[in-house]
């Protein structure tokens, strides 16, 4: 466990956190309330550079936070998850774009949609960028978006997968939510025609996945030497894993409270069984993953190179933890009881939400654990890491 200001403001938080989630998920998007108590409990600076109101904190201690607020509301971690990273990605940028997002206003949110939808054209200065994306998570909270795209450099070569950065007078998000989990997240999707993207608001994601980036010239600090996937796939892991601890603790609850009332009665050994596999699972999966992303900051504190290996055994283990939060809300469902499928029910939400959360694209093993497989056998890098 880890010590921090936002960690303590979540936990002083916990009620009215958990009491909002039910609204969140009726208006499909995250309430003003929930977003207000997010706002304030600074969670979503968490990893933002110091020199623009950022905590530039530890990435474990986002991490914890992901996990807390998950198991408190699956709208406000995984919201959370998929904004709050994008401080960090922003401290990547060219420090032109960090003032444009930042100077004004250090909580300025900002919404993605990373897969290569759109298209782009080289143009002077920048890119003329069009496309629609889906999933973009927390977008009506926030006021600018990450988009991927193809870009025709103009140089007669291969298109070029470039992310493109842009503010809301630039973009249009088309509510399309209807969903059985993760409700009340707001992915909705993004459209966007012909708009005008400077150089600088571009980063070819070769260059990102080398940390060959301009905004680490003015953020020296180690956060900012974490490779992309390493810390990034945290942010769409560790709530879901923390969603699965909610699920654990609300099969348990009850059972907990007649055993309290009869102590003549107890619950069959096979539900027992049942119920320590998944509050075992629930933890191996939070471990692993602290685990990992330690071991990378020691090796980035050390000034060390973060080692082919280690990127592997991060990327396997964060599909690994997917599995396993799956497995313990799976368990802990069955252990639930008839009372389950009650469309009041915490748990069969909780459930829902867990199983939503698995199938972001990250998440999927079909590409991951194929390419990881390839580099035990062969030492082959098939798979970006």
């Amino acid at each position: 466990m880890f010590q921090h200001e936002v960690l303590d403001r979540i936990a002083d938080a916990a009620a009215s956190i958990q009491d909002e989630e039910i609204n969140s998920i009726s208006e499909r998007r995250l309430t003003p309330a929930a977003t207000k108590t997010l706002r304030d409990t600074g969670v979503m600076r968490l990893v933002q550079p110091a020199r623009y109101g950022g905590f530039e904190a530890d990435a474990r201690v986002f991490s914890q936070a992901l996990f807390e607020l998950g198991r408190l509301s699956s709208s406000a971690g995984w919201v959370t998850g998929v904004v709050g990273i994008h401080s960090w990605h922003l401290g990547l940028y060219d420090d032109r774009a960090q003032r444009e997002v930042w100077g004004d206003d250090p909580d300025t949110w900002i919404s993605s949609s990373y897969g290569p939808a759109g298209r782009a054209v080289a143009v002077p200065g920048g890119y003329r960028l069009s496309g629609r994306w889906g999933f973009s998570s927390g977008s009506d909270q926030c006021t600018w978006v990450f988009v991927g795209g193809m870009a025709d450099e103009g140089d007669g070569g291969a298109p070029k997968y470039r992310h493109f950065l842009l503010p809301l007078s630039d973009y249009q998000v088309v509510d399309v939510w209807n969903t059985s989990g993760l409700a009340g997240t707001g992915s909705n999707d993004i459209l966007i025609e012909d708009a005008f993207v400077p150089d600088y608001r571009t980063m070819d994601v070769e260059d990102l996945y080398r940390l060959d980036c301009p905004g680490r010239e003015v953020n020296t600090g180690p956060l900012f030497s974490i490779p992309w996937y390493s810390i990034f796939l945290n942010a769409v892991v560790v709530p879901i894993v923390g969603m699965a601890r909610r699920a654990v603790d609300e099969a348990v609850a009850p059972l907990r409270e007649r055993r309290s009332a009869d102590s003549a009665w107890s619950p069959l050994p096979l539900t027992h069984a049942r119920l320590a596999q998944s509050d075992s699972e629930a933890d191996l999966a939070m471990l692993v993953l602290q685990h990992n992303l330690g071991d990378i900051i020691a090796s980035v504190a050390a000034g060390q190179p973060v080692t082919m290996e280690q990127r592997h055994r991060s990327k396997r283990d964060h599909v690994m933890a997917v599995s396993l939060a799956v497995a313990a809300a799976d368990g802990a469902y069955l252990s639930g009881g008839p009372r389950s499928i009650q469309a009041t029910s915490v748990l069969q939400q909780v459930w829902r939400d867990v199983h939503a959360g698995q199938h972001h694209a990250m998440n999927v093993p079909d590409l991951i654990m194929p390419a990881v497989g390839d580099f035990l056998t062969g030492g082959v890098v098939s798979y970006p890491v």
